[in-house]
């Protein structure tokens, strides 16, 4: 089929789309409101996209109020301190539907929010009509193959989880179609805006849809252009879209690639390691085209078009030199499907993600649209290819069956069984219009899909939706409403405890709404030094997109990043594992659940647990900026077990770079700090165990992890006030072969039947455990170390690779087991959660949190910068020093910050591994930090140059086309 650019009467198929949209967004949307939800998830969406639409549209309203003073682009409030342009241009700067909230009063958030999703979706089926109507096809049969584009498993989870995956749905046919004019010799502006467009929007979009872009131009012309195409003119004018969009578009993404570049993305493990899928991925492959539910599962191959989509599938690879670039395109798409590189290429070269699947939509709608526009004519041997295909496609989903009884199969299987139904009866009996009952069976089809997406109670997005009201609820009483009242006027940050939940069933990192400064934060960009100093210090909630968390409730950190103020769920997990020196401060009114977490042997009121929110303060949080006259030297750092480095932030300042930066002061003195603690590790079968070369094949085999030296009171006590700390250096698991994993477990059943009579069914149990380990990706890399103590259960886990933004490969980590004000523990209990085996090597560490560290932080609060003034993108005060020494502090480092001393520039240098740093001699300063956006300046000037070659060519451009 061609393309065709010679105008049509279109009003009344937008017309008949607009009307089929809202029968479409019935279905999509209604069973939210319908059971009292919203269009929020509790996870992205909640963390980010709406906080950051409000917050991005106070900015630029602060921006059209007063367009020539400074903005503010460093904001305190986002994890440590961030550069809000790069957050903004991630997620709402090129958006140009985050633009529309202007539109509504800052009280409507929400529901601006959620208004805006509906128009995006309806964008998505407005751009795929503007597609289909350059070609020779009926209004309904273009309508068809829109519902079939709209509604895909993809789309019906991105348009309420992370709404901006809507935009490459609207771009990609824009593009394609752009691309079509400059191959007919037509005019390359249209696809200067499209590009730029496409850059602005997201530069990991951009990315995705760039190479699209490219496979299709290469695709097209091999197909369809090879021998008519003029390859100079052609490629002058997608040279001259190329550049111009680039340069218009400079202004962003020079900055946008500075932060890519120096975010904790870069450098990620290649594809999570994998060289080929788990088995169960290319197992249920073939049953994802028309049900996708399980996107996550299988590594966003979400597919999930509605039914017909097999048969038209069928229907084009029948005649594949009619419809070459569609055979090629698609068949290629499967090839890329089965390999794990492709979809870390696709990815940036991190976890094997196929969000690059939102590119093969467009051309499976068309597949649609070109069988509805043949289905009526159809020759008798076609339809028994597509009848005998369509039946070998049932039996392959009939014995996946087997493995995954997934009852969602059901419906998908009955419209495709209905649809072959259909096309046999149109063209055995015929009947009046065929369009409409081959697009009635379509949005039959595309709203069942719908509505069983977000259906609450079999699994559907509805149980991770907020409830109406709710957001608003959670931020009011965010901590509770122990925020209120807080004195805000001087600077010190906030944090919870790990696990520990005040808004149950949330994942909430993010605290946008409150005023105060969270050290948790959740966004795709984090600085780069922050992950290296987390890593350093083997911090085990550390991710790519969430460097801290609550830093494992490890003292000396939440003092260092200047944490004050500890918010509580009485009754949620690590209640109690409340770091050094934090003491309650305020509570709210207890609440008594009188059938959860009650004594047995309750006789009076006070004998029940009440429910409280509490607020713990602590006198030893740092400050943001304080001088310190002993260093470290990066060679002695590097010695230092990861409790030790964590535990020498007190004691002294890590400068990285140029040692001449610590000239004049004297090494930090690191002695009585931490103690390392002689432990052994016994199993519950009473035999000592060598961690090193631990064999797991027992899943109820538990272990102590017992200190020899505790049984004597006297070495308890010396250990009082100290923080427990396991400090693995390495940690490597091998899972056993599926094999010997079943072996094992069958083993363990027949130790189990110790009663007379007892007898084993092997068969069985060989196919369950067979069953279990291929639906869950066995033999794989996870497993989790889990350590009891009285505080809780603490946890090292290797995540799944079908983990994607949050991947981490686990090698390392240090474990915070708690802080004991009184005796030491004797043992702990420990349980690996998979068999296999087991290499670690640890040290047990006992960090003292005594006399001496509480010295040596009211000698850093002592040295703190004074006066301290925060302005729009600088903070500044006054120190007098006696010596030579380093300003440092908490403050994130980056290269747009700049420094003066005393009214004359200052280097700044980079402390502790990823903070800012000034060295300052001996006397009286006033010190002045600003904050720049790094590359903004670079990509303005790109730009403006840009804006000048763009008024060049578009006069000459109209000059021309004047003369013709």
């Amino acid at each position: 089929m061609d393309f065709s650019f010679k105008k049509r009467n279109v009003k009344r198929l937008y017309l008949n789309y607009s009307l089929l949209f809202i029968v479409i967004a019935a279905c999509i949307f209604g069973s939210y409101l319908i059971f009292g939800h919203t269009f929020i998830l509790n996870r992205d969406a909640l963390n980010q996209h709406l906080p950051l639409m409000v917050k991005y549209r106070a900015a630029v309203l602060e921006f059209l109020k007063h367009p020539f003073h400074a903005h503010e682009v460093w904001s305190w409030q986002m994890g440590l301190g961030t550069d809000t342009f790069q957050v903004y241009s991630y997620y709402t700067l090129g958006d140009v539907f985050s633009y529309l909230a202007l539109l509504f009063p800052v009280s409507k958030m929400t529901r601006a929010y959620q208004i805006i999703l509906i128009l995006r979706m309806y964008c998505v089926g407005l751009s795929f009509v503007y597609f289909a109507q350059h070609f020779k096809l009926r209004d309904n049969v273009i309508l068809g193959g829109t519902v079939a584009y709209m509604v895909n498993a993809f789309l019906l989870y991105a348009c309420v989880a992370q709404p901006f995956f809507t935009t490459p749905f609207i771009l990609f046919p824009l593009i394609v179609v752009q691309i079509e004019r400059v191959l007919q010799g037509r005019s390359a502006w249209p696809l200067v805006g499209a590009f730029f467009w496409m850059l602005v929007s997201n530069y990991y979009l951009a990315y995705v849809l760039g190479i699209g872009a490219f496979i299709y131009l290469v695709l097209r012309v091999l197909t369809h252009y090879r021998k008519s195409l003029d390859y100079p003119r052609v490629f002058l004018k997608l040279s001259f879209a190329t550049v111009t969009s680039i340069l218009l578009a400079a202004v962003l993404l020079v900055p946008e690639l500075n932060a890519v570049m120096n975010s904790t993305r870069a450098g990620s493990q290649f594809a999570n390691g994998l060289k080929t899928y788990p088995l169960y991925y290319y197992l249920f492959l073939p049953k994802q085209l028309i049900n996708g539910g399980q996107w996550y599962f299988m590594f966003w191959s979400a597919l999930g078009i509605v039914s017909i989509g097999f048969i038209a599938l069928v229907y084009i690879y029948i005649q594949p030199k009619k419809y070459p670039l569609l055979t090629i395109g698609l068949g290629l798409s499967l090839i890329m499907l089965l390999i794990p590189a492709v979809g870390s290429f696709f990815n940036g070269m991190m976890s094997a993600s196929n969000r690059w699947t939102l590119l093969i939509y467009l051309p499976l709608a068309m597949a649609i649209c070109i069988l509805l526009e043949n289905a009526d004519h159809l020759s008798r041997h076609t339809l028994w290819i597509l009848n005998w295909a369509t039946l070998i496609y049932l039996i392959i989903l009939f014995a996946t069956y087997f493995f995954q009884n997934d009852d969602a199969m059901f419906m998908p299987v009955l419209f495709l069984i209905g649809s072959m139904m259909v096309l046999w009866i149109l063209n055995l009996h015929g009947v009046r219009h065929p369009d409409y009952w081959l697009l009635a069976i379509i949005m039959f089809n595309a709203g069942f899909n719908a509505i069983y997406a977000a259906f609450p109670y079999n699994g559907g997005f509805s149980s991770r939706m907020l409830n109406r009201g709710e957001y608003q609820a959670m931020t009011k009483n965010r901590y509770g409403g122990l925020d209120q009242g807080l004195n805000r006027q001087y600077f010190y940050r906030v944090s919870t405890v790990s696990q520990n939940k005040i808004v149950p069933g949330v994942n909430w990192d993010n605290d946008l709404t409150s005023g105060l400064n969270n050290i948790d934060s959740y966004y795709s960009l984090q600085n780069k030094y922050l992950g290296q100093f987390n890593n350093s210090l083997q911090n085990i909630q550390y991710t790519p997109n969430i460097p801290i968390r609550q830093a494992d409730d490890r003292t000396v950190m939440n003092n260092f990043f200047g944490v004050k103020y500890l918010f509580v769920q009485s009754n949620s997990d690590n209640a109690g594992k409340i770091p050094a020196g934090y003491t309650q401060h305020k509570l709210t009114d207890p609440i008594i659940n009188y059938d959860v977490g009650q004594p047995s042997d309750a006789k009076k009121q006070s004998d029940f647990v009440p429910t409280q929110t509490i607020r713990y303060r602590t006198k030893n949080a740092f400050p943001l900026l304080y001088w310190q006259d002993t260093y470290i030297s990066p060679q002695r750092y590097e010695k230092l077990s990861a409790s030790a480095k964590e535990r020498a932030l007190a004691s002294g300042v890590l400068v990285n770079g140029n040692q001449k930066n610590v000239q004049g002061m004297s090494r930090t003195d690191l002695s009585n700090s931490i103690t390392t603690v002689k432990s052994e590790l016994i199993s519950n079968r009473l035999n000592k165990v060598n961690p090193a070369h631990l064999k797991y094949t027992d899943s109820d085999e538990t272990y102590q992890l017992t200190f020899p030296a505790m049984e004597k009171k006297r070495n308890r006590q010396k250990l009082r006030g100290s923080e427990l700390h396991i400090d693995f250096s390495t940690i490597k698991y091998t899972s056993f072969s599926m094999k010997d994993q079943i072996k094992y477990e069958q083993q363990h059943l027949l130790q189990m039947a110790v009663n007379p009579g007892s007898y084993i069914n092997h068969r069985f149990n060989q196919y369950k455990y067979l069953r279990y380990h291929i639906i869950n990706g066995s033999p794989d890399i996870s497993f989790k170390l889990n350590f009891k103590s009285r505080f809780g259960t603490a946890t090292i886990e290797q995540p799944k690779q079908s983990t994607l933004s949050l991947f981490k490969k686990v090698k390392n980590g240090t474990m915070n087991i708690g802080y004991y004000s009184g005796n030491f523990p004797q043992k702990l209990t420990f349980q690996p959660s998979k068999l296999g085996t087991y290499q670690l090597k640890y040290k047990v560490t006992a960090v003292k949190l005594g006399s001496h560290y509480r010295n040596q932080v009211r000698t850093i609060q002592n040295h703190s910068l004074n006066n301290l003034k925060f302005g729009k993108n600088r903070v500044s005060g006054t120190i007098t020093t006696t010596r030579p020494g380093i300003l440092t502090s908490s403050i994130p480092y980056s290269t747009g910050w700049t420094a003066t001393v005393n009214g004359k520039a200052a280097s700044i240098i980079r402390t502790n591994q990823a903070f800012v740093g000034i060295r300052l001699p001996k006397g009286t300063h006033r010190v002045v930090l600003h904050y720049h956006i790094p590359g903004l300046r670079l990509g303005t000037v790109i730009s403006l140059i840009g804006v000048a070659w763009t008024v060049i060519f578009g006069i000459a451009t109209f000059i021309i086309d004047r003369r013709h």
